[in-house]
């Protein structure tokens, strides 16, 4: 592994060893300057082919060699001075070139294990590049120890509250319906005419409220199929109407208003008559049950006109 002062920009070749002696703190042994290894670690080199790794462990001049420098302690914040001075020094094994070259880098892991490090340790860089030792990967990814960062500390995210989730979907329907419920209150009559089958529902849902769905009031001029008006032979003063009111809609419709107008020879209305559902239908006939959908009734009215003289006369639907 490689890493970098940030303040030189010094590259020094460490171990996994020399990184945990002091949880990555390192002094740069050209500028002093201490730094945290692991934030400046470099990608791993590809490792050199293995006759260029044989010719370095034949060359000793080129291998990598430590200096044991007199290590400065760092400042601990909460520490005495007493501990300080106390703090043990970093040993760094001499130029291991002579030796088996995995067997001296074992022993100096070990010596910088067992001793408990309290200052930083230095690096230096080497005078010149070293070329890594071939060894198998395998082993060596077997044999390294990982590294483990410890995550920053974070605030532990509170915990989903189902409930409220919960309210506000029941209140979000409540509203719904609320305001489906308001709607059909005002749209009643149209909501009935729209769409006839739900005018049980609609009658339903207007009992506890005290409303009424008022029927349809479609019967147009054409509903009066046809029309008679006769005086009787025994009292002049005394007339018969009669006519047909035929509903042809697909609804029931409510009863309208019958309006007579007599008229004399030019034609000019001289009477005016007004009759309501509760006068010309028979009794026993429930005005607010409305006219039933495609049905005809016949209905006959006897009154009195006086000494009025007619001669003609005209039929009006009129609603309310």
């Amino acid at each position: 592994m490689q890493t970098t002062c940030p303040e030189c920009r010094t590259t020094f070749r460490v171990s996994q060893d020399h990184l945990g002696a002091r949880r990555g703190l390192v002094r740069c042994g050209t500028c002093n300057a201490v730094f945290n290894a692991y934030d400046t670690l470099l990608p791993e080199l590809e490792e050199a082919p293995a006759e260029n790794a044989a010719a370095s462990l034949d060359d000793p001049a080129e291998s990598a060699e430590f200096v044991v420098y007199e290590p400065v302690p760092v400042p601990v914040v909460g520490a005495d001075s007493d501990e300080l001075e106390r703090t043990s020094e970093v040993m760094l094994a001499e130029a291991y070139a002579q030796a088996d070259l995995p067997a001296q880098a074992e022993q100096i892991a070990a010596t910088l294990a067992e001793s408990s490090v309290a200052d930083a340790v230095t690096l230096h860089a080497p005078a010149a590049p070293v070329p890594p030792v071939a060894t198998d990967p395998t082993k060596a990814r077997e044999s390294e120890p990982d590294i483990l960062l410890q995550p920053l500390p974070t605030k532990p995210a509170q915990p989903a509250r189902a409930w409220k989730a919960l309210f506000s979907a029941a209140l979000a329907t409540l509203l719904v319906g609320l305001l489906l419920l308001q709607t059909a209150y005002f749209l009643r009559a149209e909501l009935a005419v729209f769409a006839p089958d739900t005018r049980p529902a609609l009658e339903w849902l207007c009992q506890p409220l005290n409303c009424v769905v008022p029927l349809p009031r479609q019967l147009g001029q054409d509903a009066i199929a046809a029309s008679s008006l006769e005086h009787d032979p025994e009292q002049k003063s005394r007339i018969r109407l009669s006519f047909l009111l035929a509903n042809r809609s697909g609804q029931t419709q409510a009863w309208p208003r019958i309006m007579l107008i007599l008229s004399d020879l030019r034609e000019a209305p001289v009477a005016q008559q007004v009759f309501q559902p509760q006068t010309y239908l028979p009794k026993g006939v429930k005005v607010s049950a409305g006219m039933p959908a495609n049905s005809e009734r016949e209905i006959r009215l006897d009154f009195e006109i006086g000494n009025l003289v007619a001669s003609g006369y005209a039929l009006r639907l009129d609603y309310p």
